[in-house]
C-alpha cells in the first residue's frame, strides 16, 4: 500500500483516464524489453531496477483503476499455458478496446491478468529483495530532476 501511494506521487497524469491506462500498459511491456537486455547481459541490478520499474507501471495502473496492488500482489497466480508476454498482450488489448471502441474492461478478467502480470514480475526479482528494490525504485524517482508531481 505504501509502495502504490509512494508511485502514484511520481507518476504524471495525462488527464485522462484512457491515455493514463494506455501509458501504464505500454510502459509495463517497455521496461520488461529492457530487463531481457539486463538478462542477456547478466546485469542483475538492471535486472532488479527494471522489475521495480514494471512494479512501478503496475502500481500506477491499480491506481487508476482503484485496484489495491497489495490485495493482487498477495494473491498472484501462475498460469503454465500462458507466458508474460501473453498476459501483458492481454492486459493491453482490453485497454485497447477501452480507449478505441468504449468497450468496458471486465474487472474480473482483468483481476486475473494483474495476478498473472504480478506473478511473472515476482519469479522475475528471483533471488533479489523486492522490498529494497521497490524502495530504491522510489528513491531514483524521487531525486530525479525531471519528477512529475500529482499533488
Amino acid at each position: 500500500k505504501e509502495y502504490q501511494s509512494l508511485a502514484k506521487r511520481t507518476c504524471p497524469s495525462l488527464d485522462n483516464n484512457k491515455l493514463d491506462l494506455c501509458h501504464m500498459v505500454l510502459g509495463i511491456f517497455s521496461e520488461y524489453e529492457e530487463y531481457m537486455l539486463a538478462v542477456m547481459s547478466e546485469d542483475r541490478i538492471n535486472q532488479s531496477e527494471e522489475c521495480s520499474d514494471m512494479m512501478w507501471y503496475m502500481a500506477n495502473y491499480c491506481t487508476f483503476r482503484n485496484l489495491d496492488l497489495e490485495e493482487l500482489y498477495n494473491n498472484r497466480q501462475e498460469n503454465k499455458k500462458l507466458n508474460f508476454t501473453i498476459v501483458v498482450s492481454i492486459l493491453q488489448d482490453m485497454v485497447k478496446k477501452y480507449i478505441a471502441y468504449n468497450k468496458e474492461i471486465n474487472v474480473d478478467k482483468e483481476g486475473t491478468i494483474l495476478k498473472y502480470i504480478l506473478y511473472y514480475i515476482k519469479e522475475m526479482y528471483g533471488e533479489i529483495d523486492i522490498h529494497t528494490s521497490l524502495n530504491n525504485n522510489i528513491n531514483k524517482l524521487i531525486t530525479t530532476d525531471n519528477l512529475f508531481i500529482i499533488y
